[in-house]
């Protein structure tokens, strides 16, 4: 009966534990993904404009947090229709078969001041490697009633970790390369609670129609 006891109070102690770390989704109308590579000399934006994530937060138990991302690929963009459609391309990120770019947290590590590692496996261009952001915590407010968060984050890959090898023998006049292989990624998501996101829902559809 001693032992029965305990489990109850350890089952307790974790689902209180694991009730602090509130959920979230993105709000994708204030967040942004987007990525830099080195062109010859000059760094070149780009950005993926459809994506969408959950996340779960506590500040007092970060180990406890996680974040789920999928990015549609063929949503890319830097500004050049005649590039993007050449990024789109099996010459590198062959969006038709491989639609999706995905992270998910695998550990989470308080890093400083309100700053953290987070450990996760990105799959990119049908390879999975493990990758480390760098993420600053903004800090929480309250928007039209509804609970909201922000974080920023970033970190570096190699493009050829992942099969994105195009382009190693395409070399400028002084011997550069014409495609860059570091690739700098940054994140900057905007949360809200699942219970404002529900709320931002009804308040939608609630809405009047628009008069023509």
């Amino acid at each position: 009966m001693k032992k029965f006891f305990l489990l109850l109070t350890a089952f307790g102690f974790l689902a209180a534990a694991s009730a602090n770390a509130t959920e979230y989704g993105f709000d994708k109308a204030h967040s942004h993904i987007g990525f830099s590579v080195k062109h010859v000399l000059s760094m070149v934006p780009g950005e993926f404009k459809d994506f969408d994530g959950s996340f779960s937060f506590d500040e007092k138990k970060p180990e406890a947090s996680k974040i789920n991302v999928t990015i549609q690929v063929a949503s890319i963009s830097t500004d050049n229709e005649k590039r993007d459609g050449h990024l789109k391309s099996p010459d590198f990120f062959d969006a038709d078969k491989l639609p999706t770019v995905t992270f998910v947290s695998k550990k989470v590590e308080a890093a400083g001041d309100k700053t953290y590692k987070v450990t996760g496996d990105l799959t990119l261009h049908g390879v999975t490697k493990s990758v480390v952001l760098d993420v600053e915590y903004l800090g929480t407010d309250t928007m039209m009633g509804m609970d909201t968060i922000g974080f920023s984050a970033s970190t570096k890959i190699d493009r050829r970790d992942f099969g994105l090898s195009w382009g190693q023998d395409k070399l400028s006049g002084a011997g550069n390369l014409i495609v860059g292989n570091d690739v700098k990624i940054n994140i900057d998501v905007a949360g809200m609670s699942k219970a404002g996101m529900e709320k931002m829902k009804k308040m939608a559809k609630e809405k009047p129609a628009e008069k023509k």
